[in-house]
């Protein structure tokens, strides 16, 4: 019950957040889906880039304060562990992450010039196509909460401010561009945070990227990446037990959970 009551509480605070990304978002790929004219796309892409940007920032401070400064000191005096906590947390952010990316789907699937009529529909199988379109994104989801939830429980371990920080950011980065090397591996070249009918997007934990190749598969199945997705799986897996175990030791569990 306890647990069910403060999912209820985070689903209030971020809510207003979350419904109006959401909200801007959907506005913006129901231009792009009715709207012929290109007036606006650049300052309209702009946006979109700048939502993804904004979420994961959005989900780093709240973690931060809440795991690594304890603003909410309250929480973990809570009979629960702090992992329990985290995952409650990052089950709200999931639900609100997703929310927001649904809605670049209207855009995916109801525009004839969209990537489903574009490429999808005329692939070897329409229904693996949008099974990887959604996995390689849920999938991302975990691993970057995940990850962001280790590097913060990491660094709390350290004494030293600078130490601590240092270790949040090259836990993070090492990660990340580890994942990123492996998704643009044999691509001619790549594209960060947008769209492209030549390819599939991967995912470098929350990180979109879209590898371009120099001749357009016929089929898109072909540049479906079965790797990002295990990849972004081991990374939830590993770093999420890690964060677990991190964040149920003395440095979190105060008041004697």
């Amino acid at each position: 019950m306890i647990l069910v009551h403060q999912f209820k509480l985070e689903c209030k605070r971020h809510l207003a957040v979350f419904a109006s990304l959401t909200g801007l978002s959907c506005l913006i790929n129901l231009y792009f889906l009715f709207s012929s004219g290109q007036d606006l796309a650049f300052l309209i892409l702009t946006v979109n880039m700048v939502i993804g940007i904004l979420i994961p920032v959005y989900i780093y401070v709240d973690y931060y304060k809440e795991f690594f400064t304890g603003t909410m000191p309250v929480n973990h005096m809570l009979p629960v562990k702090t992992s329990s906590l985290f995952l409650v947390k990052s089950a709200v952010f999931m639900l609100g992450t997703t929310a927001v990316w649904s809605t670049t789907l209207l855009e995916v699937f109801l525009n004839p010039d969209g990537l489903y009529q574009a490429r999808i529909a005329d692939s070897a199988s329409p229904a693996l196509g949008i099974l990887y379109l959604l996995l390689s994104k849920l999938c991302s989801i975990p691993a970057g909460l995940a990850l962001i939830g280790l590097a913060l429980a990491a660094g709390k371990r350290q004494r030293k401010p600078l130490l601590s920080h240092l270790c949040i950011a090259v836990l993070i980065g090492a990660v990340v561009a580890v994942q990123f090397a492996l998704v643009i591996q044999d691509s001619s070249h790549w594209s960060i945070g947008t769209s492209a009918n030549e390819s599939f997007k991967q995912y470098a934990n929350l990180l979109t990227v879209s590898p371009i190749y120099q001749e357009q598969a016929a089929n898109i199945n072909d540049t479906i990446s079965w790797q990002s997705i295990g990849m972004n799986l081991l990374v939830a897996c590993v770093a999420g037990s890690g964060a677990a175990l991190l964040l149920n030791g003395r440095k979190y569990e105060l008041y004697g959970k």
